[in-house]
């Protein structure tokens, strides 16, 4: 899963797409007043709603709980290689530090020719299933 949240913890919500059954993690942003899961809704006003009431609800899960992000000194990368051989690579801007001690780097997120249009983690814009063909290694600057 790549989710985040400041609980370590997302809601998951089921929904049929085109008759193909689709799963997406939200994270969990704190816990109400009665314990109740509280997540950032889609409407417009983005506001905090009992995760439960949302539609799809489908239950909770364990992800990766954020303590700090720490941008990342100059000469970081992440080194893309896909299957057939191509290879890309990516300056890492941040890290995400997570609960356990564990970092990962936060790349430009893909868009061809455009401008860069946020932060990603490493891997994240590849197809699931194509991810898994891949490796991902982190490199440091050079000395």
């Amino acid at each position: 899963m790549d989710t985040w949240s400041p609980t370590g913890w997302a809601a998951i919500y089921e929904t049929e797409v085109e008759g193909e059954r689709q799963r997406r993690f939200t994270p969990i942003q704190r816990w109400g007043g009665d314990g109740e899961p509280m997540v950032v809704d889609d409407s417009e006003q983005h506001c905090l709603i009992d995760a439960r009431t949302a539609e799809g609800f489908a239950g909770l899960d364990v992800c990766a709980q954020v303590t700090g992000v720490s941008p990342a000194a100059p000469g970081w990368s992440v080194s893309i290689k896909y299957p057939g051989g191509d290879t890309e690579t990516r300056s890492v801007a941040a890290w995400v530090v997570e609960s356990d001690g564990s970092a990962q780097p936060l790349v430009p997120e893909h868009t061809g020719e455009g401008p860069v249009t946020g932060l990603i983690t490493a891997g994240a814009d590849i197809v699931d299933e194509y991810r898994l063909q891949c490796s991902i290694n982190v490199v440091p600057p050079e000395s």
